[in-house]
């Protein structure tokens, strides 16, 4: 735990948010491999709360104030849901593939996901640290889609995808119930961003397109494209609250855009379809590079408007 402990104070010292993200990875770094193995022997399952407060306490770098108080209860939560997830991956890791119980993984970061929740809804986590708010949906679509796969094989139903893309954009018609719920937890992450009334400088709205495109993402895997066009009445009907779309990162900016350039072109919206077409969004472009670059390119639109 104390590994731990001094990333987190590393992090909140630099008020990194990407860092302090990695400290709650699924995934263990290329050099500590046995990361999440050391995490989780390093307490039990009667001790961890203790075990994780004590270590947050004793690793800080000032005095204790009221505030920090309440900052370090959420990360204790945080953490204590990120242990139940480390031991939780590796039963299923050292399991065959087809009984490995991804259900209990989805769970136990479903837990760790609404503790991010909590903490935001409580004023304990400020907008630098939106990152983690974004892994926690991130890791919740994946570990979710893991699940309902898992289950499909166990049952003989699983379909194999070799298509990369179609995790992105398709699914199948079948229910998928892990991502369904997932989906609803990922909208209230959207809800905590596009409802908050701090000043624009701290506010979550600065997290709201990429919270937007996650739930686009899932909602396309879902094969219910027409919730997408919940979330934009809900963005268009709050635009005056908002900063303009052009001061959020690019990356944010160029996946809604494809987004919604989908959803239009789907509703045969051909006349309103102009994701990607003007200079200044090719130049968006250029900055991604790779599959991530194919995925973006522009569509050919202008075959489908009617010819004057």
């Amino acid at each position: 735990m104390d590994t731990l402990a001094r990333d987190y104070h590393h992090a909140h010292q630099d008020f990194n948010g990407h860092l302090l993200a990695a400290t709650i990875s699924p995934i263990a770094p290329p050099h500590y491999l046995n990361r999440l193995d050391a995490i989780y022997h390093a307490s039990n399952n009667v001790s961890i709360q203790r075990d994780v407060s004590y270590a947050l306490t004793k690793h800080a770098h000032r005095s204790i104030t009221k505030e920090d108080r309440l900052i370090l209860e959420t990360w204790t939560e945080v953490y204590v849901a990120y242990w139940h997830v480390a031991g939780a991956i590796l039963a299923a890791q050292d399991l065959e593939t087809v009984r490995a119980d991804w259900a209990k993984v989805y769970e136990a970061w479903k837990d760790l996901a609404n503790a991010v929740i909590r903490g935001y809804s409580n004023g304990s986590l400020e907008n630098w640290t939106l990152p983690v708010l974004y892994f926690a949906g991130r890791h919740l679509r994946a570990f979710a889609i893991k699940a309902d796969e898992s289950k499909k094989i166990v049952e003989g139903e699983a379909s194999f995808n070799t298509n990369g893309l179609q995790d992105d954009i398709a699914g199948d018609f079948e229910r998928n119930e892990k991502l369904e719920d997932a989906a609803r937890v990922i909208n209230r992450m959207f809800t905590l961003c596009i409802s908050d009334r701090a000043p624009i400088e701290d506010s979550r709205k600065w997290g709201l397109y990429y919270i937007t495109n996650l739930l686009f993402k899932t909602y396309f895997k879902l094969n219910s494209i027409g919730l997408s066009k919940n979330i934009l009445r809900a963005i268009s009907a709050s635009k005056n609250d908002m900063p303009q779309l052009e001061t959020f990162p690019k990356s944010h900016i160029v996946t809604f855009k494809y987004y919604v350039g989908v959803i239009q072109f789907l509703e045969e919206d051909y006349t309103h379809v102009r994701f990607f077409t003007s200079p200044s969004q090719s130049n968006l472009i250029s900055t991604f590079s790779g599959r991530r670059k194919s995925l973006l390119r522009p569509l050919p639109l202008p075959l489908f408007r009617n010819p004057e």
